[in-house]
């Protein structure tokens, strides 16, 4: 059976009127639990129409998503997908947070084929100007903001211990003497713009099974999907609260 998925236009307090969404293109992002993360999605939601965005928001949840939050967020206009949870293999290492395990159902998304190209944003992630356009860059790429090392996250590697920073090589070199040659660049899966395609989403959970987990999960899987198609997008600034 298909995934149900359902928009609310809101007409009034008493007055909500369910709508088809035909759309190809739509932002999307994940919620999992019964905690309060529903809030920080529900804030997404608002911030999108706050800048009139045309296009809609789909929220991948988990079962584990209480019936109450769900219908919050379909009061919102959101779009509401269940999703089944993808298991990664174990990781010795353990995880930079320990809820990046969770984070690997975000790879469901490469799913929704019934969209041409989609916007991931992560439910923490405030939107203050219309972005729409990002929608408009060419196809055929997976599109990424490059990553921060100064986050207490990153703090058991070698960017983090030299104080090195991707986005500014030449404030502090790369020891190439001490670590070998620079690393490569890394992005962060906080905010992508990709097309959804099933061979893909295929081929990411065959480099899952086989690869070694890092710190931070589902990240580097993201952006593995189509690493020599990935493009850095320039303007654009994640932080973490």
């Amino acid at each position: 059976m298909a995934p149900s998925e359902m928009n609310v236009e809101r007409m009034g307090e008493d007055d909500m009127v369910a709508t088809p969404n035909d759309g190809k293109m739509a932002y999307v992002t994940f919620l999992a639990g019964n905690q309060d993360y529903w809030m920080g999605v529900v804030g997404l939601a608002k911030g999108l129409r706050k800048v009139n965005s045309v296009y809609p928001l789909v929220v991948a949840i988990l079962p584990d998503v209480p019936e109450e939050h769900r219908q919050i967020l379909v009061a919102q206009g959101c779009i509401v997908r269940e999703i089944e949870p993808v298991v990664p293999p174990e990781n010795q290492a353990g995880y930079a947070m320990a809820y990046y395990v969770i984070n690997y159902s975000k790879l469901r998304i490469w799913e929704f084929v019934e969209y041409e190209k989609m916007i991931y944003l992560d439910g923490d992630i405030q939107v203050f100007d219309n972005i729409d356009h990002l929608f408009d860059s060419p196809s055929g790429y997976l599109y990424a903001v490059r990553d921060c090392f100064c986050e207490g996250s990153w703090s058991k590697t070698p960017q983090y211990e030299i104080g090195y920073c991707q986005q500014s090589p030449e404030k502090v070199r790369w020891p190439v003497e001490t670590y070998g040659p620079p690393p490569p660049m890394y992005f962060n899966a906080g905010m992508l713009v990709f097309e959804p395609n099933l061979l893909t989403y295929k081929d990411i959970l065959e480099v899952v099974k086989v690869t070694t987990p890092t710190s931070f999960a589902e990240q580097v899987r993201h952006l593995q999907a189509n690493s020599h198609h990935l493009q850095p997008r320039n303007g654009y600034a994640l932080a973490s609260s």
